[in-house]
């Protein structure tokens, strides 16, 4: 992202495309930080919920890669999140040195509702697209997602 917009070729789809994924970006950044202040706790802790809750059971050190955390930051959030009653441990079944990390369906059920709304209308918005438009959205919404993971990884190295 430019730090200003480029003005070069406004009208341009492509720059329109960009210019809205930012705007996206930030409006849904902010959603989730007012969410989380909600349910007092930190927006971190929500997207490390998000991980879990699409994840499933995992690892911590699994946990702190998807998010780019210390293993002692993550250590951290999960004992926050269990004494918030979000996650739970258990030991892993197939090696008992490992934890495995899991979210409450509780603590689940009570973030999805914070999402309900948005979610109803934004299924209501794809009604207005044809189902080969939706399959171009999800293609490329992929995409931006799978480009934006690698260039985390880029700047993690």
């Amino acid at each position: 992202m430019p730090v200003k917009p480029q003005d070069d070729h406004p009208q341009e789809p492509a720059s329109q495309i960009i210019a809205s994924m930012t705007d996206l970006a930030g409006s849904l950044g902010r959603l989730n930080d007012l969410i989380a202040q909600q349910l007092g706790i930190a927006q971190t802790d929500l997207l490390c919920l998000h991980v879990l809750n699409r994840a499933g059971v995992t690892t911590a050190g699994e946990l702190g890669s998807q998010l780019g955390r210390s293993t002692g930051a993550v250590t951290h959030m999960i004992d926050r999140l269990e004494k918030a009653g979000y996650v739970r441990r258990k030991p892993d079944p197939s090696d008992r040195r490992r934890v495995l990390v899991e979210a409450s369906r509780p603590g689940l059920d009570r973030i999805a509702s914070f999402y309900a709304d948005i979610d109803a209308r934004t299924r209501r918005l794809m009604t207005t697209f044809t189902d080969d438009q939706l399959a171009a959205i999800q293609t490329f919404l992929r995409g931006s997602y799978d480009i934006t993971a690698e260039e985390c990884d880029r700047l993690i190295r």
